[in-house]
């Protein structure tokens, strides 16, 4: 099961990306503490969050990666919740209005088996994103990357099936290639650290077989949830699918 719950927020003072970290903290304050504890000692999470303004609206957003953290975090800690309070800043914040969706794993493998995926896929990195190979930042758009993490992190996901394999991925990169691009660096700010990244939009073309363009469409499927790459359960690498008529109308 895959949900994820959308707040809006009511706030006079201004937000930024950063402040993510904060809002974890928040998160991790509404669960019980043997739930934060597994949490914590968890190396791939099966959550993450984010901020996110669109039309000068700021939107609070936590998706859960399994039947459990559905629970736990979507419908026991947040959506009981009216108010958001950022102790380290002295500030409270109004919920608006929330909403709550959810796909099961079985909905999201059907788009694999059933449907015609695009070879054009739309990805919109709406957070700073980045990765790390040998101790070192990548931050630009590595489609071996993108790939390798959306496929660690489904596996994560769901222990009784395992995508991650080498063949597949290098097939994958193979019949990929960034076609068009907008893109920015920037840093996200972590506890005094500044992590070199990337945020904007990226067309990816994928070749090759059709069973295999549909695998990519559903690696991004689920990468709305998931995120991509490092620091996600922090506020890194959101990312959303543009759909075909709108990015139809829209130059990168």
């Amino acid at each position: 099961m895959l949900a994820r719950i959308e707040m809006k927020l009511r706030c006079q003072e201004n937000l930024s990306y950063y402040m993510s970290s904060l809002f974890h903290g928040v998160l991790m304050e509404r669960l019980s503490e043997e739930y934060g504890d597994y949490l914590h000692e968890s190396r791939l999470h099966p959550y993450t969050q984010h901020l996110e303004c669109r039309d000068r609206e700021w939107y609070w957003t936590v998706s859960a990666l399994n039947q459990e953290a559905v629970r736990k975090i979507i419908y026991e800690a947040l959506t009981p919740a009216e108010s958001i309070t950022l102790k380290n800043r002295d500030l409270t914040l109004c919920i608006e209005s929330k909403k709550v969706e959810e796909c099961t794993y079985r909905e999201l493998t059907d788009q694999f088996y059933l449907s015609e995926g695009s070879r054009y896929i739309q990805v919109h990195f709406i957070t700073p994103t980045a990765f790390k190979q040998q101790g070192r930042y990548v931050f630009y758009p590595d489609l071996k990357c993108i790939y390798q993490s959306l496929m660690n992190k489904y596996d994560a996901a769901v222990k009784e099936e395992s995508m991650c394999d080498e063949e597949t991925l290098e097939e994958l990169c193979r019949n990929s290639r960034i076609c068009d691009y907008d893109l920015k660096s920037t840093r996200f700010c972590l506890e005094g650290v500044k992590i070199p990244s990337f945020i904007g939009k990226i067309t990816v073309r994928v070749g090759g077989t059709q069973t295999m363009t549909n695998f990519a469409n559903l690696l991004f499927q689920f990468g709305t949830y998931s995120g991509v790459g490092i620091k996600t359960a922090l506020g890194m690498g959101a990312i959303k699918l543009i759909e075909r008529r709108k990015a139809s109308a829209e130059r990168f």
